[in-house]
């Protein structure tokens, strides 16, 4: 329910099995038995290999709008299900990979013999739990009785602040603490606070067009301390004191938008500075009390956002200290109302998938309990995962793709006329300095200590959770490891690391229609060639562009280029900034920057690579009527196919670094000369911008 920035550059958001931590994730990220494609899906190979013609609609003019002349049938064929909020070609994937991981789930279940600390007995325990809703629904709330006890206990500040950083793996609560590289000095793990403690997007506190929504979160509050044993009277009370408080956190945190600027969300400073900062909460007993061991050897703290800290440490001072157990109980229930039972969560569902996102029903419980696995002990169920869905064969294809695309990316960079010498070079040093994952990593985590039970799902999650805190927060002033992924395997996205200065491809998405060993080159190209490209242009995007060839943050630039940087940039911000969304929104062209940089420079990166792809092996024939680049241009609109209900569209207006689907689509190519060529745009067409934008 939390939200939160994450500086790696992901090809999607929100199309993962892995969704994070509750408190402490980490924001700047993330030999298999060779299988063929036949035997991990019902379909033949195939089957999701050609471009299907049906699902084009030639009534649409591919010069007015290239998105529903590729997509158009595609989305009358396939209508959203009730059970989710949006249907895209990576929900294809995503159901996909769901069926094998239920496969390999329940055979881990009828593994008898499974150590109890092996991957396979991790996913056994997770899953059998996950799937006992009858003792789900006898333990009830019961999970959560010790620490909200804890919470009523407390009788002043200090000892409330106490508890929830006992909580803080539980919970969540008033901001974030993660450790992760130093961005000035990435070689080493640093401790960062960033704001949070919100339950809504800053925008649902603040717009009034959006006030039905905020009432909306009032009743399910309220509906929540109900069900937490109070009667209706006093539960409205309670939910007025967390929605007052989670108001004013939202009035002093920093929009998506200003997130973005990595400068100044960098902020480093003494203990002794930040207790000046934020004088009403006691900094390192509190950190200590989060986890963080031998708090006086830490130095530095890095601070996202000071004037979030300044706020909270005034919300703190105003508000009651019954009105802050309020707010803390919320947030207790909140993280774990899916793993309570049927009333919490279908109380959880109705506001924050119904209400929110437009969603009419649940998911099957497999789903959801493999979802939460995913999260909790994603490496153990990885493991299993790729001994089914990922070949050799398949990754050292993509290898090749990297390759040749990393190949159009230099042949760009050295033929920008608008970047001089000086920063051309450092570009180039960068670049090839990038460094690749790809499917899964070479050392899986072992969870070693790690509790887990067949039957309590919920302290299950709790004690993962706490887990992947303890672990987290371990790391600070260590040297940082840059074999460890941020991402689990079945995750159907992709990302680059700044820090790290690499980019990162899990098996997830390497499946169709993006990727197969046994698709034709136009087709891999403009699908994962793409996304390749995608993710290596976040290196040098808005943010990415701040941090050097070591993963620093370091300007590389001559003032001259950064300015010619800035003007593109601009432009493209207001190019973005154009798009009607819905009702009249727009696109959020600030806030979606750097996705649209990547976007726009990974499809034509990709088109460049396709030509030395088509140079070594020969260019084909014509296929179903189309050219072989034709064939690139509509694999990768058909990429960015989905239907998405009107709720989840608004939210992701408010939430989501990436544009809706069609834009991603047509706004890359409005601004591409070879495919003004392959479709005949003409000046004047819809489809073609007046001024085009190249940036790389």
């Amino acid at each position: 329910m939390k939200h939160s920035i994450y500086k790696i550059g992901t090809f999607a958001l929100g199309l993962t099995f892995g969704l994070g931590l509750t408190s402490c994730n980490e924001p700047k990220k993330t030999t298999a038995t060779e299988v063929t494609e036949e035997e991990v899906t019902d379909k033949k190979p195939t089957d999701y290999l050609a471009i299907d013609l049906t699902n084009l609609d030639t009534t649409v003019r591919p010069q007015d709008d290239f998105f529903m002349y590729v997509n158009g049938n595609w989305l009358k064929k396939n209508p959203i299900p009730a059970s989710e909020t949006r249907w895209t070609s990576f929900s294809e994937i995503l159901e996909r990979n769901r069926e094998i991981l239920k496969r390999v789930a329940e055979s881990a279940v009828n593994n008898t013999s499974a150590s109890p600390t092996s991957a396979e007995g991790h996913v056994a325990a997770f899953y059998k739990s996950g799937m006992n809703e009858e003792k789900r629904e006898e333990l009830g709330m019961k999970p959560l009785t010790p620490h909200l006890e804890a919470i009523n206990k407390a009788t002043t500040l200090d000892e409330f602040l106490k508890v929830t950083a006992s909580q803080k793996a539980v919970a969540g609560g008033l901001f974030r603490v993660y450790v992760t590289a130093d961005e000035k000095n990435s070689s080493t793990n640093a401790l960062y606070l960033n704001q949070g403690g919100t339950s809504l997007p800053k925008a649902y506190y603040e717009t009034p067009d959006l006030k039905e929504k905020l009432a909306a979160f009032e009743k399910h509050v309220v509906n929540m301390f109900v069900l937490m044993g109070e009667n209706e009277e006093t539960a409205a009370k309670k939910a007025k004191n967390v929605v007052a408080i989670e108001t004013a956190l939202a009035k002093v945190s920093r929009t998506p938008a200003e997130r973005r600027d990595t400068e100044k969300n960098y902020n480093k400073m003494s203990f002794a500075e930040l207790q000046k900062l934020s004088p009403n909460v006691n900094w390192k007993a509190h950190l200590s009390d989060v986890g963080l061991q031998d708090i006086e050897s830490v130095e530095n703290v890095i601070v996202g956002e000071p004037e979030f800290f300044t706020g909270l440490s005034k919300i703190l001072k105003s508000n009651s200290l019954e009105a802050l157990k309020d707010y803390q109980k919320y947030q207790l229930a909140s993280s774990f109302a899916n793993f309570l039972n049927s009333d919490f969560e279908k109380e959880a569902f109705d506001f924050y998938n119904k209400t929110m996102r437009g969603q009419t029903e649940m998911q099957e419980r497999w789903k959801l309990v493999l979802n939460v696995i995913d999260r909790s002990v994603g490496h153990s169920l990885g493991q299993l995962y790729v001994k089914e869905a990922f070949s050799p064969k398949a990754k050292e294809r993509a290898e090749i793709m990297i390759k040749d695309v990393r190949a159009g990316f230099e042949d760009h960079i050295k033929g920008l006329e608008w970047m001089g010498e000086d920063t051309k070079q450092q570009a180039l040093t960068k670049l090839l300095a990038i460094t690749t994952k790809i499917g899964y990593p070479d050392t899986w985590k072992t969870y070693e200590g790690l509790e887990l039970s067949e039957d309590n799902y919920a302290q299950n999650v709790m004690n993962a959770n706490i887990w992947r805190l303890k672990d987290n927060l371990a790391k600070i002033g260590t040297p940082v490891d840059k074999s460890e992924w941020h991402m689990t395997p079945s995750t159907v996205n992709a990302y680059y690391n700044p820090t790290s200065n690499e980019i990162v491809f899990p098996a997830g998405i390497l499946q169709p229609p993006f990727f197969s060993e046994h698709a034709d080159d136009a087709v891999n190209y403009g699908g994962i060639g793409a996304v390749i490209g995608h993710e290596i242009s976040h290196g040098f995007d808005d943010q990415g562009s701040q941090y050097d060839a070591e993963g620093n943050m370091n300007n590389w630039w001559t003032d001259t280029d950064k300015e010619q940087f800035k003007e593109k940039t601009t432009s493209l911000i207001d190019q973005y900034s154009e798009y009607i969304v819905l009702d009249g929104i727009k696109v959020k062209g600030d806030a979606t920057l750097g996705e649209n940089i990547a976007d726009l420079g990974g499809m034509a990166v990709a088109y460049d690579a396709l030509q030395k792809a088509w140079t070594r092996e020969g260019k084909p024939e014509n296929q179903d009527g189309l050219t072989p680049e034709q064939r690139f241009f509509v694999s990768w609109a058909q990429i960015w196919r989905v239907n998405f209900t009107d709720e989840e569209l608004r939210n992701r207006i408010e939430t989501d670094y990436h544009s809706p689907g069609m834009f991603r689509a047509n706004g890359p190519l409005s601004n591409f000369d070879p495919f003004f060529t392959a479709f005949d745009v003409k000046e004047g067409d819809k489809m073609r911008r007046e001024k085009q934008i190249v940036i790389w």
